[in-house]
């Protein structure tokens, strides 16, 4: 749904991730890189497809605008007095806060609209610069995508009810954002110009939202989701976010029952294959879980995500050719997720299996890297270069990494 968007942007696709943070606030932000992270809470109150790229629009604002780069420049320009200045009043504002209203201070959030250091509101007024920035972006994105600017609105809108609940709460001159009731007159307006305000979502669109929503509604809320999705409701989401609740609640049997029916009519759809192995696996009943993840990856073999998990469930067989295969599953997820720590544990896993000591300790010297564990990773990467073929691409990294590790060393000394 998002890639017109950072297309749009003019952002590589591939080159940006979506990072899903399992909490219930309604919160999305940028950090390291090009890393958008968003929590489930935000996720499940959107409404429609519009609301959630509406979001999603305005955080890619943020990575198109270098935004992240200039905020460390910002911090980086404070001098130590002025970043100590900034913690202790901002300790202070948390306890004046905590006091609640009543205190008889300034706003009655108690805390006064001048108490804030002034680095601190400094910083502050740059921040709420930077998302007033990032929604006119996001406007220009819908824009170009031929999207309508009215779903922000109306997320915004969702966002200002729960604020208005959390009255004395926050204090409108200590925020990053601009007011909401800004924001949503900055779209509405935006909105009243846009010739494509009224374009509504693709029907495909829509129906990638409802699965979101209640798949994560299954595995997050499960009493609550069976109780939402009553069982006259046939439609595919109510379905699949029934399996996954009774699944999460321990009773297999109805979540086999509701997922197999789900694979019957709809035999190639990967996500039901690869929802019936993880109820299987997780159930101790890896042999049976591994047909159903193969025909996950033969689906969907662009997921390195589902090739760990076929992965994992192979390994959990302790069979051979099981063991070969898991390997190389893990060598192809390694290429889109070489940051996952615990595919790296699983290929140490599987080549020690295969009486491969090089590549054992090639896998536990990236480990090690993940971990911070530069000595460790020596030690290993050390091996690995003794183990390994000379001039191999396995040798050549193995390399690499004992001198990334050097350099470090060098930087600090």
């Amino acid at each position: 749904m998002v890639v017109p968007i950072w297309k749009a942007a003019g952002l590589d696709p591939n080159a940006v991730e979506i990072m899903i943070v399992q909490d219930n606030t309604l919160n999305a932000f940028v950090a390291g890189g090009q890393r958008i992270f968003i929590n489930t809470g935000l996720i499940m109150r959107t409404e429609t497809p519009n609301q959630l790229i509406g979001v999603l629009a305005h955080e890619s604002g943020h990575i198109a605008g270098g935004h992240l780069a200039r905020m460390q420049e910002e911090l980086r320009n404070l001098t130590t007095l002025q970043i100590l200045e900034m913690i202790l009043g901002g300790a202070a504002m948390a306890g004046a806060a905590a006091s609640g209203p009543g205190t008889g201070r300034g706003t009655g959030t108690g805390v006064g609209g001048n108490s804030a250091p002034h680095s601190l509101l400094a910083l502050l007024r740059y921040t709420q610069t930077q998302e007033s920035s990032a929604d006119q972006a996001a406007i220009t994105f819908l824009q170009r995508t031929q999207q309508s600017p009215k779903g922000a609105a109306q997320f915004l809108r969702i966002l200002e009810r729960d604020e208005r609940m959390q009255i004395g709460q926050r204090d409108p001159y200590l925020t990053t954002h601009p007011l909401t009731p800004e924001r949503i007159a900055s779209f509405e307006e935006a909105a009243a110009r846009s010739p494509y305000a009224n374009v509504p979502d693709k029907p495909e669109y829509l129906a990638i939202h409802h699965r979101i929503v209640a798949k994560l509604m299954g595995y997050i809320t499960p009493d609550s989701t069976l109780a939402h999705f009553a069982e006259a409701d046939r439609s595919i989401p109510a379905r699949y976010a029934r399996a996954i609740a009774w699944y999460r609640k321990g009773a297999l049997g109805s979540a086999l029952l509701g997922i197999d029916g789900l694979i019957k009519e709809n035999p190639n759809d990967p996500y039901f294959h690869e929802a019936r192995g993880q109820m299987l696996y997780e159930n101790g009943r890896a042999a049976e879980a591994v047909a159903s993840y193969r025909r996950a990856v033969q689906l969907l073999p662009s997921s390195a995500v589902i090739k760990i998990d076929f992965a994992r469930t192979l390994l959990a067989t302790n069979n051979a050719d099981n063991d070969r295969e898991a390997v190389r599953n893990l060598e192809l997820a390694s290429q889109q997720e070489p940051d996952t720590w615990e595919l790296w544990r699983m290929m140490a896993e599987g080549y020690s299996r295969l009486n491969n000591p090089g590549m054992t300790s090639l896998a536990r010297a990236e480990m090690a890297l993940l971990r911070g564990q530069r000595s460790e990773a020596q030690a290993h990467a050390d091996a690995a270069t003794r183990q390994l073929q000379s001039g191999t691409p396995a040798w050549q990294r193995a390399q690499d990494i004992k001198a990334y590790i050097n350099t470090r060393q060098g930087a600090r000394r």
